[in-house]
């Protein structure tokens, strides 16, 4: 009907009243003991901020300009103390991690190293299969993981095609899942792969006397992440088990693409010189130095070898997550700086809960639930806050509580809009999406058992108390 309203925007009208008048009712709470103005002003922003970012009715950055507005507006902060926030260091190394994976993806290192190994073990369906899943999971290690599922998509593609595969096939289905699964999971391994785990860190450095470095980070989330790519693996081996797809007439098209890509170029050499090297700084100086200082030195290394250009880097990195990442920063310092987060604490404790393993199994459950609603980023900006007073009051260490709800909040397999992982591969008629969650859902449940079951088992051996 001309005219009229689609119904995307309608609904995003709807969410946006819906916040207005959650703000509104939020800023007419009465002052009390442990509720000053700023708090409730607080309070206020975080509930616009929060429905916002779950409805997705605004990009994220666009909900981060809110936040950024409503701070000062409100009488929570003074803006350029809501401002000042942009100069957190998990911003800065975010940025470098982005901009260093620019000339690996550009370079054709990538794409190389995907198809090396491909052609290299994929002599059986199962072992194709599992060598994308591995090279995913592995590739998500250093990259984001969104941008691994993007550069494996047209390879998986390209297989699928050259093996004969109709719509319906098991086998396609399996090695698009093992794509994109590989992917997620890979990308909750390490402080690269994805940006709720950088904006965690920010959010614990800025709030507590607390840091991880680049290993203790790994060394905390490696085994959730071993134990989950066996469950994913297992899921993928039962889809795939029967099928017979012609692996020769894939092995020929992955061996054309091989050559296509021609010798080993000087920019491919000095890329992974470079990623290499910044790599070996954060594991072994990352702590000394600062991993936002060796993601900027890494940069400027990339620059002046003429292995990246800026031109190239405006249109790979995202650069509306920085918007996001320091509203959410911003959030969360004045949430703790005006006691907001501590009153929402209070409540909590109110009641009844005193064991704190309960408390780490709702913030789980929590953000396994919130990120398949949101982004990932954002799950852990709404989440996180509440989180470390938390730690603080049922004696939590904070390390472990955001490594937890970071894990959580990355760990997405059921629906589209959770992750790009997730979009990209289910934008094909191979992977029905209601099929990727029925499988999905499986591994969800299994994500909260075993993070709880590391938690209570493996964090206390190396040192951090729950």
């Amino acid at each position: 009907m001309p005219g009229s309203i689609p119904r995307q925007k309608a609904s995003n009208v709807v969410w946006f009243l819906i916040a207005i008048l959650a703000f509104s009712i939020v800023k007419h709470i009465p002052p009390a003991k442990d509720l000053s103005p700023e708090a409730i002003s607080a309070l206020a922003v975080f509930a616009v901020a929060s429905i916002l970012w779950i409805s997705n009715a605004f990009p994220i950055a666009v909900t981060g300009l809110v936040v950024l507005l409503l701070l000062p507006l409100s009488g929570a902060v003074p803006a350029q103390e809501a401002y000042s926030h942009f100069g957190n260091s998990a911003i800065f190394f975010v940025l470098g991690a982005f901009i260093l994976a620019s000339p690996v993806m550009r370079s054709g290192l990538s794409t190389r190293m995907a198809l090396a190994l491909i052609t290299r073990f994929g002599n059986t369906p199962v072992s194709l299969v599992f060598a994308l899943f591995i090279l995913s999971s592995m590739l998500s290690f250093v990259l984001s993981e969104h941008a691994v599922a993007a550069m494996l998509f047209p390879i998986t593609m390209a297989i699928i095609k050259a093996a004969k595969e109709q719509y319906g096939s098991d086998f396609a289905f399996g090695a698009f899942l093992a794509t994109g699964w590989g992917a997620i999971i890979g990308g909750t391994a390490t402080l690269l792969g994805g940006a709720r785990a950088p904006l965690a860190l920010g959010l614990l450095e800025s709030t507590t006397n607390y840091s991880i470095s680049f290993v203790q980070w790994t060394e905390m989330v490696f085994p959730i992440v071993f134990l989950m790519l066996i469950l994913a693996f297992i899921s993928v081996y039962l889809i795939i088990r029967k099928t017979k797809p012609n692996i020769m007439l894939a092995q020929q098209v992955l061996e054309s693409q091989k050559a296509k890509l021609g010798a080993f170029s000087y920019r491919e050499a000095l890329t992974l010189g470079v990623l290499c090297f910044t790599i070996f700084l954060w594991i072994f100086y990352g702590k000394r130095f600062g991993l936002d200082i060796v993601a900027l030195l890494g940069v400027a290394i990339a620059f002046a070898l003429r292995i990246t250009r800026w031109k190239e880097v405006e249109q790979d990195v995202q650069w509306s997550i920085f918007v996001m990442y320091g509203s959410a920063i911003a959030l969360s310092a004045v949430l703790s700086s005006t006691g907001a987060a501590k009153a929402i604490v209070l409540f909590i404790m109110s009641t009844g809960i005193q064991d704190p393993f309960i408390i780490l199994a709702i913030l789980t459950v929590l953000a396994t639930i919130l990120t398949e609603l949101m982004s990932n980023a954002a799950a852990v900006a709404v989440l996180m806050p509440i989180a470390l007073i938390l730690a603080q009051q049922y004696h939590i260490d904070p390390r472990a509580i955001s490594v937890l709800v970071a894990t959580a909040a990355g760990l997405t397999f059921l629906l589209p809009v959770s992750t790009p992982a997730m979009a990209i591969i289910t934008s094909t008629p191979f992977v029905p999406p209601f099929r990727a969650m029925r499988w999905g859902i499986a591994l969800k449940l299994a994500t909260v058992i075993i993070i709880l079951w590391i938690a209570k088992v493996y964090w206390p051996m190396i040192g951090l108390s729950i």
